[in-house]
């Protein structure tokens, strides 16, 4: 079964919160007690908007596991930042048992909502609609929190030696379930986001999972479990969709704007502070930019991920976009989570893998020169085309938690750990270190004898 927190917060959804850009109110928990209550397409997306917003931000600690940063003159002013920065064990077994309550959190509200929709009857056509939308875009939201957790608490899929996935709830309620296999569990996210895919939703705001969000899951999916056919298919299915003016050079900047825009597929809203953690005060920051990702002056890039300061003398480059704004003093709306240029990159790197070279360079270089950047070399081949298609992947998403994900997936390198200001290597991280997949947080496997641990990591069940 699922932690004690897990189950007695089944049905606690947060109450009476805005949901900027959306124009809905939160309904408060004891609405949806019953298991009749929701009896139309309203008040199921008013559920719906309760399960976005528990829906985890670990945008900004993904980022410090990552390659995003390197350590500054301010990071020891916080030990438990940077000892998250150095992969101390402590550390990742904190952060990893938040995320995983976090997670599951979301998904048993997401199967509340499911099983409730699954009863109501709709009132006309379009209320009809509104239900199939609202279950698919719930589908879709639920299938995104396993990836997360299976790209969290499994070894990448490759890893022949290990097959354990996560834990797939089969219903609503206390169950006693073993972790399924990394391929089931992934079977299981794709038919979540087939039968989403399946229902037509293009919601003009960012902040609604659409059949667009879906197949980006589909071939994120298909690209980490190692089928490249189908990451080119779906990925490329959303580049045919990607009209030119959606990643000019000249609207990348209304990607971290406060409302929607054309350049994000989805993007979650948020109404309370993201991502502050990094300042330590107006001097600097805990965390600078890791000076291996290099932008030029012409790549629209720049202005956004880096932010030039002056600290002690020195000019540094601290870390943009959400930084940025923070420290411009301008709101946040929206945290990005599948932006046009994924899938540009999703598709390149699932051609060069199957040896298709010259669509690969020719597909990343449609969106390099779209922002201004250098186009990757034609003669680019084999290893070394991928690991140029990833390098520009991890200066796209610098800050934004998603490098992390790659990293563990390709695992071909080993991770350095840079000293102040990335002039020194003080620690690295083995492509093979056990760290790499997260603990199974204590107040799970308490209380479900049919998990196993990862390997590396103890287990106290007293």
């Amino acid at each position: 079964m699922l932690s004690r927190k897990i189950i007695h917060s089944i049905l606690l959804i947060l109450s009476i919160v805005h949901f900027t850009s959306c124009s809905l109110n939160v309904p408060p928990p004891d609405l949806y007690s019953d298991p009749d209550a929701i009896t139309n397409g309203k008040a199921a997306r008013s559920l719906l908007a309760s399960c976005y917003l528990l829906y985890p931000h670990v945008e900004y600690e993904l980022s410090t596991l990552g390659n995003d940063f390197c350590l500054t003159s301010y990071s020891g002013k916080d030990v438990a930042q940077q000892n998250l920065y150095l992969w101390q064990d402590n550390s990742i077994s904190s952060f990893s048992s938040d995320a995983w309550a976090s997670y599951y959190n979301c998904i048993a509200n997401c199967d509340v909502l499911l099983d409730r929709i699954s009863k109501a009857k709709s009132v006309s056509p379009a209320d009809s609609v509104s239900l199939q939308q609202t279950e698919a875009e719930a589908k879709t939201l639920k299938a995104m929190a396993y990836f997360d957790l299976l790209r969290l608490f499994s070894s990448p899929y490759d890893t022949k030696d290990d097959n354990l996935g996560i834990v797939i709830k089969s219903r609503t309620g206390v169950e006693t379930v073993a972790r399924s296999s990394k391929a089931a569990c992934v079977e299981y996210i794709a038919n979540l986001l087939k039968d989403a895919m399946s229902v037509k939703n293009n919601p003009t705001a960012n902040g609604w999972l659409s059949t667009r969000a879906a197949t980006y899951l589909m071939a994120e999916l298909s690209l980490y479990s190692g089928n490249d056919k189908d990451a080119a298919h779906y990925a490329q299915m959303l580049i045919d969709d990607c009209k030119p003016e959606y990643i000019s050079k000249q609207n990348y900047s209304r990607i971290w704007g406060t409302t929607s825009c054309e350049g994000r597929i989805f993007a979650m809203n948020i109404n309370t502070s993201f991502y502050s953690g990094i300042q330590y005060s107006t001097d600097g920051d805990y965390f600078a930019l890791n000076p291996k990702l290099q932008f030029d002056e012409a790549d629209a890039r720049k202005a956004w991920t880096v932010y030039n300061k002056n600290i002690l003398g020195t000019e540094r480059e601290l870390v943009g976009k959400y930084n940025k704004l923070n420290k411009e003093n301008a709101n946040i709306n929206y945290v990005n989570r599948m932006r046009w240029a994924g899938a540009y990159f999703i598709a390149a790197e699932a051609y060069a893998r199957m040896q298709q070279e010259d669509v690969a360079i020719a597909t990343i270089n449609v969106y390099l020169l779209a922002i201004g950047a250098q186009p990757l070399d034609n003669s680019l081949r084999g290893d070394a085309l991928v690991k140029a298609i990833l390098h520009e992947k991890y200066k796209e998403f610098a800050g934004e938690g998603q490098n992390y994900f790659d990293l563990k997936r390709v695992h071909t390198d080993k991770l350095n750990r840079l000293g102040a200001w990335g002039t020194s290597n003080r620690s690295y991280i083995n492509k093979n270190d056990y760290r790499w997949t997260f603990p199974i947080p204590a107040s799970e496997y308490r209380y479900n004898e049919a998990v196993e641990q990862n390997e590396g990591w103890p287990i106290n069940r007293d």
